[in-house]
Formats: structure tokens, C-alpha cells, sequence
């Protein structure tokens, strides 16, 4: 029982990142119709930039959250104005095929910048661990399941109650809708690409100090969102957290009871189950009528 519990628990840590990383994903298209395949080259960024934050600098860790975030978020931002705004008038199609080279671009940016294998960011918490009977829980585990939940809690509130979700919500409910009623396309694809941004900047931190910053960051990571997304649906915010932690779970229980290498292979399975069985995903976003 003891065992079970810690497998329980390091596999709500990485489902806890697997949630962040994919809701940022979900953001991105559920106002814009396009799956950003780049998302996993900004979440390597996102860890890259904790390292520059709390090694280089030395920093306090709380600092690299914030700030870090907001950078990501910038950039993301600026490359939907500057990179995939002039090719959204021509097709769709292109934009997402742009977003794979684009990704392909930041990691291969990075392995040409910094050669070493990876580079090591420390954990933002110490200390003495916790005990549920012989389970042990560190302090570490229980930061990355809050926090990064939490941060998630706050995207999908920003996008669903607050303001400056608005816009995005009526996007995402009618675009020709919402173009009638004054919302600017440009705008709103730019501020979801912003907060699918700092999504992923912040689900970069949270990731660094287990996974260390590598090129191979960007891959695992757009993997294991996208197939958390598609577990909990594509349209469904709080399915994005569900598929993330469902997707860790699953792949913590694997390699604890069957074999590390069939870890990657659970991934696998679930997408294909739930595309065959229910390709809207585990918990969609009840339908509403479009007029």
C-alpha cells in the first residue's frame, strides 16, 4: 500500500505538468482553431528561462514564475503577429504546418546555442519529507501538484470568467459572431496565443527541476499534451487538467508495475482508445447551439 501511494503521488506530479502544458494547448485552439505544435519549443524555453532566472541570475524561484511566464507569453504572442497572421489569409492548413517547423526551430535554436547534454535547475523546495505511514511524500511533490494545478485553476478562470477572457470565449463560441459585435481577429488570436504562452512558460518551470532543460524537452512535452488534450477533449479546458493527470497516472503506474518501457506505449494506447471509443474526449464541453 505504501508503494502504491508514492507511485500515486509522482504520478500526480507529472500529471499535474502534463495538465499546465496541455491547457495551454487547449487555450490556443479553442480561440483559434489551430493546434500549435510549436507549444512544446515554448515550454523548453519556459524551463530554459528558470535556469537563466535561478542559476545564472540566482534569482529567487517565485521570481522565475512570474516572470518567465509573462516573457513566454510575449513571445508567443509576438509570433502569432509577426509569423502566422500573414498566413492564416491564405489557409489553415498552413498555419498549422508553420507551427511544426516553428517548434522544430526553437529546439534546434537551443541545441545550437548551449551544446551540454542538459543543464540541471534546482528544486524550488527543501526540506524533510512527509510520512503516510511508510509512504514517503516529499516536499517537492506536493509544490508541483499545487502549484502547478493551481496555475492551471487560474489560466482556465482567466479564460472563463474574467474580462479579459471575453473575448476569447465569443471567438471560440461564433467567430463571425464575435467579428459583429467588434472583436478584433487579430487581437483575440494575439492575446490567446499570449495566455497559451505563459501557460506553457509557467508549465516550463514547473518541469526544469525534474526533467533538466534538453533539446528532447520540446518533444516529450508536445507528445504528452497533446495526448493529454485529446484524453480529456480538445474543446474542454477542464478536461485538459483531467487528461493531463489521467495520462500521468497511467504512465506512472506502467512503468511501476509492468516495465519502463511500456510507459511511452500507455500514451499510445490511451489516444488510440479514446479516439476510437470517444473521439470528443473523456470530458467534453457540453455543445451549445450557434446561431
Amino acid at each position: 500500500m505504501s508503494e502504491l501511494i508514492m507511485v500515486i503521488v509522482g504520478g500526480l506530479k507529472f500529471g499535474a505538468m502534463y495538465s499546465l502544458a496541455a491547457l495551454g494547448l487547449v487555450v490556443i485552439h479553442k480561440a483559434t482553431r489551430v493546434v500549435n505544435f510549436a507549444h512544446g519549443g515554448l515550454v523548453l524555453l519556459g524551463a530554459f528561462g528558470a535556469y537563466i532566472v535561478v542559476v545564472d541570475m540566482g534569482w529567487p524561484y517565485w521570481f522565475a514564475y512570474v516572470i518567465v511566464a509573462i516573457a513566454i507569453g510575449l513571445f508567443s504572442a509576438l509570433l502569432e503577429t509577426a509569423l502566422l497572421q500573414p498566413l492564416r489569409r491564405a489557409d489553415l492548413f498552413a498555419v498549422v504546418v508553420a507551427t511544426i517547423f516553428l517548434g522544430i526551430v526553437l529546439s534546434e535554436s537551443y541545441r545550437l546555442a548551449y551544446n551540454t547534454e542538459i543543464l540541471i535547475v534546482p528544486s524550488p523546495v527543501s526540506g524533510t519529507a512527509f510520512f503516510i505511514g511508510n509512504a514517503i511524500i516529499t516536499r517537492e511533490q506536493i509544490w508541483v501538484v499545487t502549484g502547478a494545478l493551481a496555475c492551471g485553476a487560474a489560466g482556465l478562470a482567466l479564460f472563463q470568467y474574467a474580462g479579459i477572457g471575453r473575448s476569447m470565449r465569443a471567438m471560440a463560441a461564433n467567430m463571425r459572431g464575435a467579428q459583429l459585435c467588434g472583436y478584433s481577429v487579430n487581437r483575440v488570436y494575439a492575446l490567446a496565443w499570449f495566455l497559451g504562452g505563459a501557460l506553457a512558460g509557467v508549465a516550463g518551470v514547473f518541469v526544469a527541476p525534474s526533467k533538466g532543460v534538453s533539446p528532447d524537452l520540446a518533444v516529450s512535452t508536445i507528445t504528452t499534451a497533446f495526448v493529454a488534450a485529446v484524453i480529456g477533449g480538445f474543446d474542454s479546458l477542464i478536461g485538459a487538467i483531467l487528461g493531463g493527470l489521467i495520462l500521468g497516472l497511467a504512465e506512472t503506474l506502467t512503468a511501476s508495475y509492468i516495465s519502463s518501457a511500456a510507459k511511452s506505449a500507455i500514451s499510445f494506447v490511451l489516444l488510440f482508445a479514446v479516439l476510437i471509443w470517444r473521439p470528443d474526449g473523456l470530458f467534453p464541453e457540453a455543445k451549445k447551439r450557434r446561431v
